[in-house]
C-alpha cells in the first residue's frame, strides 16, 4: 500500500497548503517514478507537519484529521465470530483484511473527494486505518468479509467447536 499512502499524504499536504495560504500547493514529482527518501523519513517527517497543523486551531478546523481508528463490535453467531468496523466512505477496493495467528488485521484507506476541495471545516478523517484485535478463539485464516453502507462486516468460522453460551471477547489495539 506505499504508493497509494504516499498518494494520500501528498493530498494531505495539498490540502494543508491550501488552508494555510489560500492557493492550490505545485508538489515536486519523482524523477523516475520512485521516491528517494525512505518510507520511515517520508513517514517521520509528514507526522511532524500533522503535528504542526493540529497545534493551530485555524489550519486544524480547515485540515481533516489523516488518519484514523474505525470502532468495532466482536460477537459471535453460531460457528462463526463476526466482526463489524464503522468506515464510512471507504471504497472496498481500499480495503485489507488478513487472519495471522489469532489476530485480525484490517486496514485501509478513507480517501478525499476526487476533485480538489477547500475545506470551510474539516472533522471527517481522510487517509490510512489499521485495526488489530486477538480473536480468543480458533478461527480460519480466510475470513470472509463485506462492505455495505460504510459497515464492514468480517466473518471468522471457527476451527474448533464451542460450548453453548459461550461468549466471544476481543482484546483490543489501536
Amino acid at each position: 500500500m506505499r504508493p497509494e499512502l504516499i498518494e494520500v499524504m501528498r493530498d494531505q499536504v495539498r490540502t494543508i497548503h491550501r488552508a494555510v495560504t489560500g492557493a492550490d500547493a505545485v508538489l515536486a514529482e519523482p524523477s523516475n517514478g520512485e521516491w528517494d527518501a525512505p518510507l520511515e523519513e517520508v513517514t517521520r517527517r509528514f507526522a511532524e507537519l500533522e503535528t504542526l497543523v493540529r497545534g493551530d486551531p485555524f489550519v486544524s478546523e480547515l485540515v481533516p484529521p489523516f488518519s484514523f481508528t474505525p470502532p468495532l463490535d466482536v460477537f459471535s453467531n453460531g460457528d462463526q465470530v463476526i466482526v463489524e468496523l464503522a468506515v464510512p466512505g471507504v471504497d472496498q477496493a481500499d480495503l485489507k483484511v488478513e487472519v495471522q495467528d489469532g489476530w485480525v488485521v484490517a486496514s485501509g484507506i478513507r480517501r478525499k473527494p476526487a476533485s480538489p476541495c477547500r475545506f470551510s471545516h474539516a472533522e471527517i478523517p481522510r487517509g490510512p486505518f489499521f485495526r488489530a484485535f486477538r480473536v480468543p478463539v480458533s478461527v480460519q485464516p480466510d475470513p470472509d468479509f463485506a462492505l455495505d453502507r460504510g459497515l464492514l462486516q468480517i466473518r471468522l468460522k471457527r476451527t474448533t467447536s464451542h460450548e453453548e453460551g459461550e461468549q466471544t471477547h476481543a482484546t483490543v489495539t489501536t
